[in-house]
């Protein structure tokens, strides 16, 4: 029996609604899929610029500890300048020009800033209270010789490839100049013939100066710096220069040397990091205190501040790793040795 037609229009309709329904649903679902996508590509954005912000905020920062700033403190890591204020500014150090110093240079006209700096300082043109004779040890024969130590000038023979003839050297009140026979790199308009200067006194490195030349060391630092910068400027350059130090373990020759060179220039390793060494631009004799200080203070800086003045006589005062001189006893792995000259504390300080 047939079905009446009424009720095959209603599931028709019924039909047509539930495809309209489902239509409609799609739709709906579509335009929530397209607004999720576009939330979720406001929110990347967003995201996005806020990142580069903190990038950029982040590179501002660190541009900022590199450059130096008046009234700002370095990191750790740097060196402050040397105590003195001067007009004009010249990298770690602040001068003014040789002719316009008057009365001040008399006085030296130094504003110091570090607490200690001072208790280095000896008086202009007295003799440095310690002088130390070559040992023979570690070898430094060479370099014993262009000093004019006193245990090496009756050596009978030369023992520097150069030669030893007094033409070859600049003699100073306490400390000798020579050429070096590397040459600097990194010299623009300037000569790259490159100097060393030395104590007549045996030091073996800056760490050994500190160590057993406490109340003579920065006046000597200071002649070794004014004696080679004006040295360089009378034979090699008359411009500015570069001064360096090695820090005590990296020393190609175990006798303390200065090495100056051009403005800019790069030599043996240096400039580097304050463990490889210690440099500074020179502009005048007037820089010579100052910077002798700064040497100072990156020799603490490495190796300790001692408490008193009196050379040391056991491990714990003067460290691990560094000999007696002078008949005094070592805290070098050497005294058990042919020297059998230990502290007596080296066994529990120095070889636990």
């Amino acid at each position: 029996m047939d079905s009446p037609p009424n009720s095959a229009r209603g599931g028709d309709e019924q039909k047509r609604h539930l495809m309209g329904m489902r239509a409609m649903s799609k739709a709906e679902v579509q335009d929530s899929d397209a607004s999720a996508r576009c939330c979720q590509t406001f929110a990347t954005v967003v995201v996005l610029l806020a990142l580069a912000y903190l990038l950029l905020k982040g590179c501002n920062s660190l541009v900022n500890n590199f450059e130096p700033k008046a009234g700002v403190s370095h990191p750790s890591t740097f060196l402050p300048p040397p105590p003195v204020e001067r007009p004009e500014q010249h990298g770690w150090v602040q001068v003014v020009d040789d002719d316009d110093v008057g009365a001040e240079a008399e006085n030296h006209g130094y504003t110091w800033n570090w607490e200690g700096s001072k208790r280095y300082a000896f008086p202009e043109g007295e003799q440095p209270p310690c002088y130390y004779e070559y040992e023979g040890k570690p070898n430094a024969d060479c370099f014993c010789q262009l000093a004019g130590n006193k245990a090496c000038q009756k050596m009978p023979k030369c023992h520097c490839s150069q030669g030893c003839t007094s033409d070859l050297t600049w003699r100073h009140k306490h400390t000798t100049t020579f050429k070096n026979f590397k040459y600097a790199t990194g010299c623009q308009s300037q000569s790259s013939v490159a100097l060393l200067t030395v104590p007549e006194s045996h030091f073996q490195d800056i760490r050994y100066l500190k160590t057993w030349c406490p109340k003579g060391a920065q006046v000597l630092l200071a002649e070794m710096l004014k004696k080679s910068f004006e040295t360089y400027r009378e034979v090699v350059d008359p411009g500015p220069v570069r001064q360096c130090l090695h820090a005590a373990q990296l020393v190609s020759v175990p006798w303390l040397h200065l090495h100056t060179v051009c403005s800019g220039g790069k030599i043996d390793g240096l400039p580097g990091s304050p463990q490889v060494g210690w440099c500074s631009e020179m502009h005048s004799s007037l820089d010579a205190e100052p910077l002798a200080a700064s040497v100072m203070l990156w020799a603490e800086r490495l190796y300790g501040v001692r408490t008193n003045d009196n050379l040391p006589s056991t491990c714990s005062d003067m460290g691990c790793g560094i000999r007696g001189v002078n008949g005094r006893c070592s805290c070098h792995r050497d005294c058990r040795g042919n020297y059998s000259n230990c502290c007596g504390d080296f066994s529990q300080i120095c070889h636990k």
